[in-house]
């Protein structure tokens, strides 16, 4: 009875409810939704680069649900509404060439960055700024496009060799650095030091040729011409020594009257423009002694009291002879100087007695000598400087230089000084000859 009052009471109420009529919505149209070309930043690696293929981006779409026409739609069936499938994306195409403009940017913000680095390193710039120096650089380097920054004026590297010193430079710790340009600073003051002492040097040797080119020509002077003599062969030559130990050695051939020839040869003590001097004030002395009819050994005599007390503290050795073509006779007086050497006849030297020079005043007298020039018989005059000449480091002495001028088949006093030459590997002293024979 009870179930039957429930079933009742279930009944009424339903057939009590009138029927929902179905809420039909308007179709919402939703506009296309177009997805722009994105755009792949570029990456810092270094050319060449290769372009990565950007994929399209899909747009999940929603599902739209379909109202069943035999069923009542509910809340949950009202609340999407139906969407338009969007377009496909378009991808935006990449380059694969190179960009110049773009590879120098970034180049030069890795050579600032290397910069930055340096000077963090050294402590002159805080490393958070040097961080954002950084960045803004990267930022640049990533959008070329954007309007650039002007740079500082020490910002810009040069290319090249003189970018790779600056930045080395810049890398390199102060105290390296300031110990790099001291050395610098001394090997600029060397140079300049050398380059200095070079022309000074050089101005020394212009001087030391100036000085020897007069000397040269003061001893020109005393080394006149030969005279040509009829029936009387006469040969002279002098040779200077190396450096400043020329001058000094003299000759003199000339003519007295219509039968006698005067001939003098000598050596002053020392060298250089005193000894030059002196040995023009002896020879012109001698030669006027003789011109004024005095024998050789007078002339000696008068030469030492005239020229004692100019020659001081120096000596002259010299030799004088006399040549009369009327007896064939050569008469010679030595002052302190080496016997002549006589080839074709006998001759002893060692029988003459030695006498002092001039200019020392301590001589009486100077003996006088006599050489008879028949046909192949020769009289050689020497200087000491033929002796005092070295082969192997040992003085060649008398019998040397005998040997050397009995080798020529007719001595000549040019021929003699180039065999002393040839003979000597050391030749400290002036040397100077006259050879006389008969014509």
């Amino acid at each position: 009875m009870v179930v039957a009052g429930l079933t009742s009471l279930l009944i009424a109420v339903t057939t009590a409810v009138p029927p929902i009529p179905e809420i039909k919505l308007p179709h919402v149209q939703v506009p296309p939704v177009t997805v722009g070309p994105v755009t792949t930043p570029p990456v810092n690696v270094p050319p060449p680069r290769v372009a990565t293929p950007t994929a399209p981006v899909a747009t999940p779409t929603a599902p739209v649900a379909t109202p069943s026409p035999t069923s009542t739609p509910g809340p949950a069936q009202i609340a999407a509404p139906p969407t338009a499938t969007p377009a496909p994306a378009t991808t935006a195409p990449t380059t694969t060439a190179p960009d110049v403009p773009l590879r120098r940017a970034r180049e030069r913000v890795r050579a600032q960055n290397r910069r930055a680095a340096a000077q963090v390193r050294a402590g002159k710039v805080p490393e958070a700024h040097a961080l954002a120096t950084v960045k803004e650089r990267k930022h640049a380097a990533a959008h070329p496009t954007a309007t650039p920054q002007p740079d500082a004026p020490d910002t810009a590297t040069p290319p090249g060799l003189a970018g790779d010193v600056i930045d080395l430079v810049e890398a390199l710790p102060a105290a390296i650095l300031w110990s790099i340009l001291g050395i610098a600073a001394i090997a600029l003051a060397l140079a300049g030091r050398a380059f200095r002492l070079g022309r000074q040097r050089t101005a020394l040797e212009l001087q030391r040729g100036v000085l020897l080119d007069d000397i040269g020509l003061l001893s020109q002077a005393l080394l006149p011409p030969v005279p040509e003599l009829n029936g009387l062969a006469v040969t002279a030559a002098y040779r200077p020594a190396d450096g400043p130990a020329a001058g000094g050695d003299f000759y003199d051939v000339f003519t007295l009257d219509d039968d006698r020839v005067g001939l003098l040869l000598g050596d002053v003590s020392g060298h250089g423009r005193d000894a030059v001097t002196l040995a023009a004030l002896s020879r012109y002395t001698l030669r006027t002694l003789l011109a004024a009819g005095d024998g050789p050994g007078a002339a000696l005599a008068g030469a030492d009291r005239l020229l004692e007390r100019d020659l001081r503290p120096r000596f002259v050795t010299v030799i004088a002879a006399v040549y009369d073509r009327r007896t064939s006779r050569l008469t010679y007086a030595k002052a302190g100087h080496a016997p002549p050497i006589v080839i074709g006849t006998p001759h002893d030297p060692d029988a003459e007695t030695p006498a002092c020079p001039i200019g020392v005043g301590i001589g009486s007298e100077w003996p006088e000598y006599h050489v008879d020039l028949a046909d192949g018989v020769a009289v050689c005059l020497v200087t000491d400087g033929f002796e005092d000449a070295r082969r192997d480091g040992v003085r060649l002495g008398r019998a040397e230089v005998e040997r050397l001028v009995a080798a020529q088949e007719r001595p000549d006093a040019a021929g003699l000084l180039s065999d002393l030459g040839t003979l000597a590997d050391q030749v400290s002293d002036d040397t100077a000859a006259v050879v006389v024979a008969r014509a």
